[in-house]
């Protein structure tokens, strides 16, 4: 009798035991989920972090959290600023100008994810769902808000071949990376506005000398690259000084930035106008011929003298104009676009004029 009681209480205790194992073994186990949680989130942060480059950021964190869930390809949206919108700013493994641009805050499925604040997987149909780069259209689309102290600033688009329950510990680690990409996505920002402001001029608003300078080494790069033409324009407003004598530098100042608005209604979309320095603009035409850029450059000085400026001014300009399709010639077009410059004043302003690039390619030659 002691023996069969002394079994049963032996039994007893290892089912306990064996319970109190299993109790173990779990805590173990959502201790270990949650140090791999903590590692994946860590890593997440680093490769978020390592760039302050708006674009980078974007793209990292996009396709972190893809790789997170398996997603077949994923869009990055930013918030416009003043705008119920977002904007693509970054997307992988989907077709060129896929559908869905832009998404509109107080449309679904965005409104339920920022009324809930957290991921939510939701139903495609063909007209709003994006190619995919191999091939075909994803049924499913998982929407992840980017919030940062309560602020929506972006969502991440993480697209699926199939509806998909999503774990709360998935949730949790996706609403991780998104903190994390808010985060950096915040700096980056602040970042990118502290370098728009040391490349533009704080006057005309226009990007200034040392931004165009930048863009003209990338514009002389991209037009050897495809084998297009490129052109230069260098404005300078005629007997300046005298405005400033005679006005004072705050009529002046608004002079240029006036000019500044008529440059930027005249050119391209893809053209560059900067302040160059002082009344001095310059202005960059990719993809242009001379014949184009003297066109332009034209156009541009009969716009200023038909002009009223504040205070009944009227001004007149003078140009200088470099074009070329020899790319060898391409470094020396803000030079020789200076020196029409001068030709245009003089002879007697108000004109225009073009560097003889037939020239510099006999000076070449020698």
């Amino acid at each position: 009798m002691l023996l069969v009681v002394a079994l049963g209480l032996l039994t007893l205790a290892m089912i306990r035991l064996r319970g109190t194992t299993r109790e173990l073994e779990q805590a173990l186990a959502e201790q270990s989920g949650s140090r791999h949680q903590a590692d994946l989130l860590l890593k997440v942060a680093e490769a978020v972090n390592s760039s302050l480059a708006l674009s980078d950021v974007l793209n990292v964190a996009l396709t972190q959290a893809g790789r997170l869930l398996g997603a077949v390809a994923g869009a990055m949206y930013l918030v416009t600023p003043g705008k119920a919108e977002m904007r693509r700013q970054a997307d992988y493994n989907l077709t060129h100008n896929a559908k869905g641009a832009g998404r509109k805050l107080d449309e679904e499925p965005l409104r339920s994810v920022i009324a809930e604040a957290r991921p939510l997987v939701v139903p495609l149909d063909a007209q709003h769902a994006p190619g995919l780069e191999g091939g075909g259209h994803p049924s499913h689309v998982l929407v992840v808000p980017v919030q940062r102290s309560g602020q929506l600033m972006g969502a991440f688009e993480l697209y699926l071949n199939g509806s998909r329950e999503i774990r709360e510990d998935q949730v949790e680690l996706l609403l991780g990376v998104a903190a994390q990409a808010a985060m950096a996505i915040s700096h980056a920002q602040l970042f990118q506005a502290q370098e728009e402001n040391a490349l533009t001029d704080e006057l005309t608003k226009l990007p200034n000398r040392r931004y165009m300078a930048q863009r003209f080494l990338q514009e002389m790069q991209r037009a050897r690259r495809h084998h297009k033409g490129l052109a230069f324009l260098m404005i300078d407003i005629d007997h300046f000084k005298l405005v400033n004598d005679t006005y004072g530098h705050l009529q002046g100042d608004t002079v240029l930035a006036e000019l500044g608005k008529i440059l930027v209604s005249c050119k391209r979309e893809s053209d560059v106008a900067a302040r160059y320095g002082g009344e001095e603009f310059g202005l960059i035409l990719h993809e242009t011929n001379e014949a184009g850029a003297m066109t332009l450059a034209e156009r541009i000085r009969a716009q200023v003298e038909a002009a009223k400026f504040p205070g009944d001014l009227r001004l007149t300009i003078s140009i200088g104009v470099a074009a070329s399709e020899d790319e060898s010639q391409f470094s020396f077009l803000l030079e020789k676009a200076d020196q029409a410059l001068y030709a245009a004043k003089q002879a007697g302003r108000n004109t225009v004029r073009a560097a003889d690039m037939k020239a510099v390619a006999a000076g070449q030659r020698e």
